[in-house]
């Protein structure tokens, strides 16, 4: 649509208006004149043909109907929303309920007042955003949050806020700008996880690991398709989620990214150590077997980390066979190693195991098995560690 403004009769339909906004009065500050001409602009810009009175009151209908459609939406939204005590949330919509009592459409349609909107969208509106697109597109997107906090059953919801709070050390009802937002990170954590019915919404440090590790090495995520399909809005939310994931550079952001649990140790007891006759029985068999039987006299009969730290000690096989053999062992004893050398050397991450160097024949083979996992299988692996704890022993 052309520029009103290079209308020729603009200024002559503006002045009229202006006069009649005086109502007798002959003086008016500038700044509320240049508000009543950018109102005018706008009214007239959703008019379509004839001269520009007919144009306004056509743009004047169009919006009156825009604003009726709006207010069904707000309605839809106060019908629907569960604040959580929040308070910003709760005073931003009882402006917008004033804003359908105040929107002067003659005279003021272009106006936002922000001032008074505390409760942050997970998607800003545009900054170019003015008069009733402004409120239409902030209602459009906090609809979209409220339906999907609606679908979360709600002591999920406050037993997230409530570790959020601890984690941050405020009180969520009073800080908390936004609480969509905290929580569909939450959900696109469980459902890339591949949780399929959801109890809670807090991640484990293994799984908010695998997730970011997902989200930056990753470009399509079919389990997130039927969330998108509900409403764009969740698609633009993620991808700028996404933006923040690829600027962070360590895998320990992801306990800072996500709201994480810890979840409480099961106790493993391990059985004792083999007497030194078993071992020295074991080593003589071992001397005279194939490759083949060397590999199961080991993986059958070993269950300790400190006997198979011994057998290490006192045997020289090629890289090839310590990898095989790492392969023959059982997975349970597996977690059992791992379970070890994370305590010995203070890990907590794959990341943390991979980056230790250390001379120990232990841990640099355990390296070389995780490094033949893929990440699904690595995030199996360290799952269900991460409910584990060892009891018996240090492992020096």
């Amino acid at each position: 649509m052309k520029n009103v403004l290079l209308d020729p009769a603009f200024y002559p339909f503006f002045m009229k208006k202006l006069q009649e906004r005086l109502s007798g009065s002959s003086v008016m500050p500038i700044d509320q004149a240049e508000r009543i001409r950018q109102s005018i602009e706008f009214v007239l810009e959703s008019g379509e043909e004839g001269k520009l009175p007919e144009r306004f009151e056509q743009g004047k209908a169009k919006l009156k109907d825009r604003l009726a459609e709006l207010q069904d939406i707000y309605q839809g939204i106060v019908d629907n929303y569960q604040s959580f005590g929040i308070e910003s949330l709760e005073e931003s919509l009882s402006e917008i309920g004033n804003f359908f009592t105040k929107y002067d459409i003659e005279y003021g349609a272009a106006e936002v007042d922000q001032a008074f909107l505390d409760y942050q969208l997970a998607e800003s509106v545009p900054a170019d955003f003015i008069g009733i697109d402004f409120y239409e597109r902030y209602l459009q997107n906090l609809a979209a949050e409220v339906l999907f906090l609606k679908s979360i059953p709600e002591h999920q919801i406050y037993e997230l806020m409530d570790h959020y709070q601890q984690k941050l050390r405020f009180d969520y009802r009073k800080d908390v700008n936004n609480l969509f937002e905290i929580a569909f990170r939450q959900i696109i954590g469980k459902l890339l996880v591949g949780k399929s019915g959801i109890n809670s919404l807090l991640l484990n440090r293994v799984e908010a690991q695998y997730v970011l590790e997902r989200i930056k090495n990753q470009t399509h995520f079919p389990e997130l398709d039927p969330l998108f399909q509900k409403n764009d809005y969740y698609r633009r939310v993620f991808l700028q989620l996404r933006s923040r994931v690829l600027q962070l550079i360590v895998s320990e952001s992801a306990v800072h990214f996500f709201i994480i649990t810890t979840p409480k140790k099961k106790l493993l007891e391990l059985p004792p150590t083999m007497s030194s006759i078993c071992f020295n029985q074991l080593m003589e068999a071992y001397s005279v077997a194939d490759q083949k039987g060397k590999i199961n006299l080991i993986a059958t009969n070993i269950s300790t980390p400190e006997d198979l730290e011994e057998y290490l000690k006192v045997t020289s096989e090629s890289s090839k066979f310590y990898k095989s053999l790492f392969k023959a062992f059982d997975k349970n004893f597996i977690k059992i190693l791992l379970l070890a050398i994370m305590n010995n050397y203070g890990c907590k991450t794959y990341e943390d195991i991979v980056d230790t160097t250390a001379p120990d024949t232990l841990l640099n083979l355990l390296k070389d098995y995780i490094k033949t996992l893929n990440s699904k299988q690595r995030f199996e692996l360290f799952t269900t560690i991460e409910e584990y704890q060892l009891v018996r022993n240090d492992f020096s």
